[in-house]
């Protein structure tokens, strides 16, 4: 089955839907997230493909509400398949103006006969006028066909600090602590300095960094390099086009796995949002990676995501 095509059809449809819904700006108390959808794609045929439905009883628009969901999820590889179910707890509430707010989901997700308790917490603050706060917590099953036959899952953990230290320019710093239940811990540190070339046109440029170490030896459930290190500068951009929000990424760099030569590494991400003043809500997702894999430096991955959700 080709997963990309089918979650285009039904991205396709979110789109088709949420254009003729907007309309209605009546007072609703009730929302419905009706589809969820995901689909992955990479160089080693794995694939990945989830959809889903919720309810929230208590609903102001699409950055702020309460409820439940499940999704079906589907997983592929040459001369393998499996598939899961995932149930949540939702509850956001995010100030559309600056993205600061708190988001949790908390749920059961059961694939391979296995059942792991899984959570996504965030919370996001100001400290002064020019710097903010991040601090997570997340936990879920590692995603590869090695890893979901052997039951492997992880606790992911940790926080940033986005400071603007003048009127053009921006830092951001990030430090992570990913456990591992197969005892392998993974140490993330991640920083970015933007600098807003085309305010007004809202364009920046950015220099990015990441690095991360294992403290276990090689494992075939992931991929897992004892060091690895990669430098990108980049371009955003945002618009408004509308009242949609549209944002968009395209970044080229260079990574070093271990020992190994540096290596050539790109990254292209482009999101949608329809306006949090219509009840009607939509957020859309694509993506697409080149890094390094099992492989080689030249795994390639591709993702599309899309959340639709209907007040009634």
């Amino acid at each position: 089955m080709n997963y990309l095509k089918k979650s285009s059809l039904a991205f396709a449809l979110i789109c088709a839907v949420s254009s003729s819904a907007q309309a209605d700006d009546g007072v609703k108390n009730w929302g419905v997230m009706l589809p969820t959808v995901f689909a992955s794609h990479d160089s080693e045929s794995f694939n990945i493909f989830k959809i889903g439905t919720g309810i929230l009883p208590i609903y102001q628009n699409g950055q702020n509400y309460w409820g439940v969901n499940a999704t079906r999820n589907f997983y592929t590889a040459p001369s393998w398949s499996t598939a899961g179910t995932q149930a949540n707890v939702l509850k956001r509430d995010i100030n559309p103006q600056t993205g600061l707010g708190h988001s949790l989901a908390l749920g059961v997700s059961d694939t391979q006969g296995r059942n792991v308790l899984t959570a996504d917490l965030n919370h996001s603050a100001s400290i002064t006028s020019t710097t903010n706060y991040e601090i997570f917590f997340n936990r879920d099953r590692v995603e590869t066909r090695n890893s979901l036959v052997n039951g492997v899952s992880f606790n992911f953990y940790g926080g940033s600090l986005e400071s603007r230290i003048s009127p053009s320019w921006t830092l951001i710093g990030f430090l992570g602590e990913q456990k591992f239940s197969d005892d392998n811990s993974r140490t993330h540190f991640r920083a970015k300095l933007i600098y807003d070339l085309l305010p007004e046109q809202w364009i920046n440029l950015q220099l990015r960094h990441r690095q991360y170490h294992n403290s276990a030896d090689l494992t075939t459930n992931y991929f897992n390099p004892k060091n690895y290190q990669e430098d990108m500068f980049a371009i955003g951009l945002r618009r408004r086009v509308a009242s949609w929000q549209l944002s968009g990424l395209m970044g080229l760099g260079r990574q070093k796995i271990f020992e190994d030569p540096q290596t050539t590494t790109k990254l292209v991400e482009f999101e949608a949002m329809s306006p949090i003043a219509h009840r009607v809500f939509l957020r859309a997702k694509l993506g697409y990676s080149e890094s390094a894999g099992f492989n080689g430096p030249n795994y390639r991955y591709q993702y599309l995501q899309g959340d639709l959700i209907l007040p009634f």
